[in-house]
């Protein structure tokens, strides 16, 4: 994942020249993408958006609606700060007029007190920058093992499910199209309040993407499916915009249900596996209390609650010999 401004802010490089946000200091979790150092006004035209910006201000200008158009054009580019050196420019503060403009686009500004070389905050942040995607390269790398293996294992849709909560460390659902739960792992939460009125929340959530994440739920979703045939859902349940290797996780994953169920298309329904996931579980004494295993049989479409349940057992008789 990207450096914020925050982590920017830590690197040797910057701390010596003695940084001091003076403005949009809740925006300082901004990503930053690439560092630009340029001196002249006009720069927005050219930029790309993730930008931070390096500059002593030596080109400036000194009428505040200048100023604040400045502030402006690299707010609506999206640059994801201003890091002005002092000294050259402006001996000590920053005009009034450029703190309370970027205070308005809530674009961090940050002040160096001592001369820095830009060089080397240019170097240093270009280096982690390229040290976080080689990162997310190999995470994307591992994660296509490990379901590649799964696939050739012919892995359940309990036990793919199972391996994303696993290394993501978040709860993860994979409902129908009726919004009815196939399986799910809690993790370290509460199952019962993970699954509670599932499928009012989950029809509530639609994301508008083949995958997307919904900020209202904090859910990360993607179709599974293939050749044009959606059958479901799956769901992350991260609470926080997902990072590239997430987004990578369920996607990879949802291609390993999909691939599962064509390969084992003669086999029972994932909706039948799941039922009797259920039915084995709670003969097995699996859940750790009654309200689970009733949250997971209400989130499947079969209620329990004030029902009674009869068992039955069938006996094949084969042809007299």
């Amino acid at each position: 994942m990207l450096p914020t401004v925050d982590d920017v802010l830590q690197l040797d490089a910057v701390r010596r020249g003695q940084p001091h946000v003076v403005a949009g200091a809740d925006r300082t979790g901004n990503r930053v993408r690439w560092v630009h150092v340029a001196e002249v006004t006009d720069i927005a035209h050219l930029l790309h958006g993730g930008e931070l910006v390096l500059t002593t201000g030596i080109a400036l200008p000194d009428e505040p609606e200048r100023l604040r158009a400045y502030i402006g054009d690299l707010a609506e580019v999206g640059v994801s700060g201003l890091m002005i050196e002092l000294g050259r420019r402006y001996a000590s503060v920053l005009p009034a007029a450029l703190i309370a403009a970027a205070e308005e686009y809530r674009l961090p500004v940050v002040v160096l007190a001592h001369e820095p070389a830009f060089v080397d905050i240019t170097e240093s942040v270009h280096a982690r920058i390229l040290q976080e995607q080689f990162a997310e390269l190999r995470a994307s790398e591992q994660l296509h093992e490990i379901f590649t293996q799964l696939s050739v294992e012919g892995a359940s849709t309990d036990e793919v499910v199972r391996q994303v909560a696993a290394l993501g460390g978040h709860p993860v659902v994979l409902e129908n199209l009726a919004h009815q739960v196939l399986a799910a792992d809690a993790g370290a939460a509460d199952p019962a309040e993970l699954l509670s009125a599932w499928e009012t929340r989950s029809r509530a959530v639609r994301p508008g993407r083949r995958t997307g994440y919904d900020a209202t739920s904090g859910w990360l979703v993607t179709m599974v499916g293939a050749r044009g045939e959606d059958w479901g859902r799956l769901i992350i349940d991260l609470g926080s915009p997902p990072s590239p290797r997430e987004t990578v996780l369920i996607e990879r994953a949802a291609t390993t249900l999909a691939l599962g169920r064509l390969l084992d298309r003669h086999a029972e329904s994932v909706e039948r596996q799941a039922h009797g996931t259920i039915i084995a579980r709670i003969l097995a004494h699996a859940y750790s209390d009654p309200q689970e295993a009733a949250a997971r049989a209400r989130a499947l479409g079969v209620p329990l609650s004030g029902r009674r349940l009869l068992g039955a057992v069938l006996r094949h008789r084969g042809p007299a010999t």
